[in-house]
C-alpha cells in the first residue's frame, strides 16, 4: 500500500507505521563516497594555502555549512546541495553517491559496457533508466521549488490559515456569532506558522521522523482546539497549496500536510 493511499486509511496504527517505513527523500554518500570527499577537500586550498574547511567549501558551493557538514557526516541532503558540493571538490556523482541517482547512472553505465547481442534490447533498457534519472531529478526539483515558496510565503500563510479557522470554528457555534475574534489570529497565526516551519525542515533534511519527534517532544504548540490546526492546515493545502502548483510539483509538500492534518487528533 503506497503512503498517499495510506492517507485516506481509517487504520491510524498502520498509518504511523507507515510513516515510520517511507524512506526519506534526499541522496546520501557512500563511505567510499566519503573518503573521497575527505580528501578532496584536503587536497583542496583556501586563499591563505590551508586546507579547505567545512565553512570555506559551503561558501565554494554556495550553500550552508550545516548543510555540508550533513553530507559529510552521511546525512540526506537534497540533489542539487549534494551536487554543488561534489562539482565544488572537482568529482563526480557516481563517484560519491550511492543512492537511487548513482545506481540508475551505473546501471545505464553497465548496459553501455556490455556487449548483450541485443543492442535493440540493450537500448531500450538504456531509455528506461535515464527516463527514470529524469524523472527523479524532476521531481526533486519540484520539491525544492515548493519549499521555496513556503518559506517565502510561511507569514501571509499562516495568517490567512489562522483567519479562516477560526472563522470557521466561530461560525459553526452560534453562541459565537457576534464574538470578535481579530485579535486572536495573530496569536495563533504564529502558531501555524512554527508548523510550517517543521514542515519546511522535514522537506530540507528529507526525514519525516522529525515531525513525530516534535510531536512527542511538544515542540509544536497545542493551545487550543486540535481541530483549529487541523482546519488552518488544510485550508493552506487546498486553499493554497493546490492553487499554486501541479500536483507532481506540490507531491511532498502535500504530504506533509496531510500527515500532520491525520496525526495532530491522533497523537497530540
Amino acid at each position: 500500500m503506497s503512503f498517499s493511499v495510506l492517507l485516506n486509511n481509517d487504520n491510524h496504527t498502520d498509518l504511523l507505521y507507515m510513516s515510520k517505513q517511507r524512506k526519506p527523500r534526499g541522496v546520501t554518500a557512500s563511505p567510499e563516497g566519503i573518503m573521497r570527499l575527505e580528501q578532496a577537500r584536503v587536497s583542496e586550498r583556501d586563499d591563505e594555502g590551508k586546507s579547505l574547511s567545512y565553512e570555506g567549501l559551503a561558501q565554494k558551493a554556495q550553500i550552508s555549512k550545516k548543510t555540508v557538514e550533513r553530507f559529510f557526516k552521511q546525512k540526506r541532503v537534497d540533489w542539487h546541495s549534494a551536487s554543488a558540493i561534489i562539482q565544488a571538490l572537482g568529482l563526480k556523482p557516481e563517484d560519491v553517491l550511492f543512492s537511487e541517482e548513482s545506481l540508475l547512472l551505473e546501471s545505464i553505465e553497465q548496459i553501455q559496457a556490455k556487449d548483450t547481442g541485443d543492442s535493440e534490447r540493450a537500448g531500450e533498457l538504456i531509455k528506461g533508466l535515464e527516463t527514470a534519472l529524469s524523472e527523479l531529478k524532476k521531481s526533486e526539483e519540484a520539491s525544492l521549488e515548493a519549499m521555496e515558496w513556503l518559506k517565502a510565503n510561511r507569514k501571509a500563510l499562516s495568517q490567512e490559515a489562522a483567519e479562516a479557522a477560526l472563522r470557521k470554528h466561530y461560525d459553526q457555534n452560534p453562541n459565537n456569532v457576534d464574538t470578535d475574534y481579530s485579535g486572536d489570529i495573530e496569536v495563533f497565526s504564529q502558531e501555524i506558522r512554527e508548523y510550517l516551519k517543521l514542515i519546511y525542515y522535514c522537506l530540507d533534511v528529507g526525514d519525516w521522523e522529525l515531525m513525530d519527534r516534535a510531536i512527542k517532544e511538544s515542540k509544536i504548540p497545542v493551545n487550543r482546539d486540535l481541530q483549529l490546526y487541523v482546519d488552518a492546515l488544510d485550508f493552506i493545502k487546498t486553499q493554497k497549496v493546490s492553487l499554486s502548483f501541479a500536483p507532481e510539483e506540490a507531491k511532498e509538500l502535500t504530504l506533509c500536510l496531510d500527515y500532520l492534518i491525520q496525526i495532530i487528533p491522533i497523537k497530540l
